[in-house]
């Protein structure tokens, strides 16, 4: 099963994410390992030689811990023919969440995933920014506006369109639980 989650910055897409993935026992890939497993890919490294299971991603002893210590990623446009090509390898392997990086464009085709789009109203933004990120609701707008350009100029969709995703949840309705559980109840 393969999950996707596109997000408003300050909406509470990574928690439930974060969330989804434990809940599911699934490996969560977002920005920096995508950008890390497309990096190894790019050198002849195989995924199978990555490891890259629930356990080592997430146990007690993760050897991915510290994995991104020196990796430093600036530029947001980082490679993307090259992390799509990760990306579907992952998603080609096995079971995962991806979270961001166009992953509902890039695996639209896909028979076994499901796609989600995060949402929020100003208000819960405002309070959740100032709570989670000590940013404002112009900084998470500031953010917004890179990720909707990114997945548009990638993807040539609209960025939040609900035609590109199974289901759009507004947190700010159904609370980051709510939103758990409406996701888990439909992959199920």
């Amino acid at each position: 099963m393969i999950i996707t989650i596109g997000r408003q910055y300050g909406a509470g897409g990574r928690e439930i994410a974060e969330k989804l993935a434990k809940t599911l026992k699934t490996p969560l890939y977002d920005r920096k390992l995508v950008a890390f497993i497309s990096a190894h890919l790019d050198k002849g490294i195989s995924l199978d030689e990555l490891d890259l299971t629930y356990e080592n991603l997430y146990g007690d002893v993760s050897p991915y811990e510290t994995m991104f210590n020196n990796l430093n990623i600036k530029d947001g446009n980082y490679l993307f023919s090259s992390q799509s090509k990760a990306i579907k390898a992952l998603a080609g392997k096995g079971s995962g969440i991806f979270i961001g990086r166009c992953t509902n464009y890039i695996l639209k085709d896909s028979k076994s995933a499901y796609h989600f789009y995060i949402t929020a109203d100003d208000d819960f933004r405002t309070s959740r920014g100032i709570s989670v990120y000590n940013k404002t609701l112009k900084e998470l707008k500031a953010e917004d506006d890179k990720r909707s350009s990114y997945y548009n100029y990638y993807t040539g969709t609209k960025w939040g369109d609900p035609v590109n995703y199974d289901i759009t949840i507004n947190v700010g309705r159904v609370g980051v639980d709510g939103a758990l559980k409406i996701i888990t109840n439909y992959v199920k």
